[in-house]
């Protein structure tokens, strides 16, 4: 698999996102995890989430699906219980996205807003769903997508990472095949990017570093005010 990944800061006094890009004997995964909370808190929970997959996404005999819930259930729990033993950091908490990758398919989780998006070289698809108000809002057709961008409560998140002691992640399992992308990234850029422009950079990706890059000028020159991550893998069929 080919990995890449960029985070940057943006117009916010400081980054609290952070990503991962693990390829080991055992496992090849990708994640990107958006921090929440006061006093760099945010950047403590989203750095403790990845960490926590990181640890635990090595586990041998374990399918994917499984694999991924596990790793999610516990990076819950550590976020959890450092906020609980730190005034500084209670109520802090995290988006988290993140896949194990297979020749044939990927398996994918997520809580919160961060996405995870498929590119098979004919059209972007949107392969998880966002935890927050303004989708919710959108699921029942009270307001549209583009509402959705604009809308004074989009920030507001119903699920993440170490706000409770115990939290559902979805889980996805999904074919790709040679060539296809998977993009994961923040709502610094899928929150002012719309999927056509977005599937538009991958549909003309050469390089993926370059391609990362790409995409964070775009959407700084489109008025992000959040950090930005993305993250590409590509399906490179097994090649070493």
């Amino acid at each position: 698999m080919k990995f890449a990944g960029k985070t940057e800061t943006g117009l916010r006094p400081q980054n609290e996102d952070n990503f991962l890009l693990l390829h080991t004997d055992t496992v090849d995964a990708v994640a990107v995890s958006d921090g929440m909370g006061g006093h760099r808190a945010g950047e403590v929970a989203s750095r403790l989430a990845v960490e926590t997959l990181e640890s635990l996404l090595n586990a041998d005999g374990m399918e994917p699906e499984a694999l991924l819930t596990t790793a999610f259930s516990e990076a819950n729990r550590v976020v959890h219980l450092r906020a609980s033993e730190n005034d500084d950091m209670f109520g802090m908490g995290c988006t988290l996205v993140a896949a194990i990758l297979k020749p044939d398919r990927f398996v994918a989780a997520n809580i919160g807003d961060s996405r995870l998006y498929h590119f098979d070289g004919k059209a972007l698809t949107r392969i998880t769903h966002d935890h927050s108000f303004v989708a919710e809002l959108v699921r029942r057709g009270a307001i549209t997508e583009e509402e959705a961008k604009t809308h004074p409560r989009r920030n507001l998140i119903t699920r993440a990472v170490g706000t409770e002691g115990r939290v559902k992640s979805d889980v996805f399992s999904c074919e790709w095949k040679p060539g296809d992308l998977l993009l994961l990234c923040s709502d610094g850029l899928c929150g002012v990017l719309d999927d056509a422009e977005t599937e538009g950079y991958l549909r003309n990706c050469g390089d993926l570093d370059a391609t990362c890059d790409a995409l964070i000028k775009r959407a700084l020159e489109a008025g992000s005010r959040d950090n930005i991550t993305v993250v590409l893998a590509q399906n490179d069929g097994g090649i070493a």
